[in-house]
């Protein structure tokens, strides 16, 4: 579908439209031409009424089938626009919709699109109606039909019987959680800007087949697995990506989904270091915002600049010292696995809940029990066998710690500093 892109800013600030471009990528639209216009809002159409009358011969000569605004509209300029334009109009808001629909892969990341789709129209659904009763327009079909007061309560019914079933799933969820806890292994979230390589690491961390693409939120619904980090068992999780002004009603929509990221022990926050400089800040500052917004600020977070194989080594450097972050990063490639083993290292470092012992198990059945809960929950360092004892020395949870204390040979537990 062949389609113009609008950005209506106010004098001095930056559009988006590079980045509703790829929006509209992901989504299969073909962007033939885009339009900036820097004024305040217009009451009747957002963008000035001579632009309207520019977009209206565009539409025409380039054939656009629809056209999409980053700005949000009040429902009666995207009324008004519709009836001059003659073609749908929708929103960056809209979009995004749109592309979250095409990646939902499960029950839950359904529901929480149509909730945020139904929270979306809620607002607007009374105006709509009226407009509708005034003459249909592209994207006011059907709408005529209804009485206003219907309509806002059909979808007030609707959200809440969908809030029903997510409370249902989140229950649920939680009590995974619960169990994943009961490992006594800390919880990894990869986070950051989507499309910078989180999929990507996850897939090198994990070994998992996990679906990589360059479009946009290919990742919806967290995949969590088991696998090593420097030698200690975690659990690893990929979310979905943020992205510039992510609006509010997609947060709330997918808190569920980002609860992941608030309840983990850490944070790897993802970022292209390929980006142009000030793209590579703004995307680490929005992550960052988003993450404060969610209520995961205070979880310890590893900045992970990602895709270092775009890059020459003094780019790289000159990147880094211009950004001065203030947390602690790693320098990796993803795709190529380099830099992974100090990412690891740092990982493991920054990882609070493990403490390194010595101790001596009887060789008995009780020690050969606490054996397997050591080899598939410790980083082992060292593990010799007598004909009366297991001696070993690790880094543990401390629950397992705890344990091996308790069943240890007298005298021979000892935490090493």
């Amino acid at each position: 579908m062949r389609v113009a892109i609008v950005h209506r800013v106010l004098r001095g600030e930056r559009d988006n439209l590079t980045e509703l471009r790829e929006l509209c990528k992901t989504a299969g639209y073909e962007v033939v031409y885009q339009l900036k216009q820097e004024r305040p809002p217009h009451p009747k159409y957002n963008i000035g009424p001579g632009k309207v009358e520019e977009l209206r011969e565009i539409v025409k000569r380039f054939k656009i089938e629809k056209v999409v605004f980053e700005n949000d509209l009040k429902p009666v300029q995207e009324y008004n626009l519709a009836k001059a334009l003659k073609v749908p109009i929708i929103t960056r808001t809209q979009l995004i919709l749109e592309i979250f629909s095409m990646h939902a892969s499960n029950i839950e990341a359904k529901l929480q699109i149509k909730l945020a789709e139904l929270k979306y129209e809620l607002p607007r659904a009374k105006e709509k109606v009226r407009l509708a009763k005034k003459g249909e327009q592209p994207g006011f079909h059907g709408l005529g039909a209804y009485e206003a007061d219907v309509y806002y309560d059909e979808i007030n019914r609707r959200i809440v019987s969908i809030n029903r079933k997510l409370e249902a799933i989140k229950k649920h969820m939680d009590l995974l959680r619960m169990k994943r806890r009961k490992y006594g292994l800390p919880l990894i979230s990869l986070a950051g800007y989507t499309n910078a390589g989180k999929s990507t690491l996850f897939k090198a961390l994990t070994s998992e087949d996990v679906k990589i693409s360059e479009q946009l939120f290919t990742t919806l619904t967290p995949t969590t697995r088991i696998t090593r980090m420097d030698g200690k068992p975690v659990f690893i999780s990929d979310t979905v990506g943020f992205i510039r002004n992510l609006p509010t009603l997609l947060v709330e929509a997918f808190y569920a989904t980002l609860r992941e990221i608030v309840l983990s022990d850490m944070i790897l926050l993802v970022a292209d270091l390929s980006d142009p400089i000030d793209e590579l800040r703004e995307k680490i500052d929005t992550s960052l915002e988003i993450l404060s917004k969610i209520g995961a600020h205070n979880v310890p977070t590893l900045i992970v600049l990602n895709k270092l194989d775009l890059v020459d080594p003094d780019e790289a450097s000159r990147k880094i010292e211009e950004l001065d972050l203030e947390l602690p990063y790693a320098l990796i490639s993803a795709k190529f696995r380099c830099g992974l083993g100090n990412l690891e290292k740092m990982v493991s470092e920054m990882l609070s809940g493990f403490i390194r012992v010595e101790a001596s198990l009887p060789y008995n059945g009780d020690g050969m029990k606490i054996l397997e809960e050591i080899y598939s929950k410790s980083k082992i360092f060292n593990v010799d066998f007598d004909n009366k004892s297991i001696k070993l020395k690790i880094e543990a949870p401390i629950y397992l710690a705890e344990k091996l204390r308790r069943y240890a040979v007298d005298g021979s537990f000892k935490v090493i500093e």
